[in-house]
């Protein structure tokens, strides 16, 4: 969690105090508000785990999801996944077709 957290230019991981409590927070399951550097501004978004990826979901101020990078690659292998197991579902429909095809009448496989 803590190396997902890393990755962005989040103030509240300066210091050690809000640091921790900010891990804390997040791992009881809690959306918690943090303040990020961005272009040398400071913008409020708010966090939580993400366990089901071992990482985070971001929010802007308006509780609106942001993606991120480590969002993005995650359903780039997810979808990559789900096309591997269509493929797999499709070759073995058409194994049972081919496999009826070419069943002699009265007998069973």
């Amino acid at each position: 969690m803590e190396s997902s957290l890393q990755k962005h230019p989040i103030k509240e991981l300066q210091n050690e105090e809000y640091k921790k409590d900010l891990i804390d927070s997040i791992k009881k399951g809690n959306i918690q508000s943090a303040t990020f550097i961005k272009g040398g501004q400071e913008v409020k978004q708010y966090i939580e785990a993400n366990p089901q990826y071992k990482g985070i979901n971001l929010y802007d101020a308006n509780m609106q999801k942001l993606e991120s990078r480590q969002s993005q690659s995650e359903k780039q292998g997810e979808s990559k996944d789900q096309a591997k197991a269509k493929d797999t579902r499709k070759d073995v429909a058409d194994g049972e077709a081919t496999q009826q095809k070419n069943k002699p009448k009265g007998q069973r496989i």
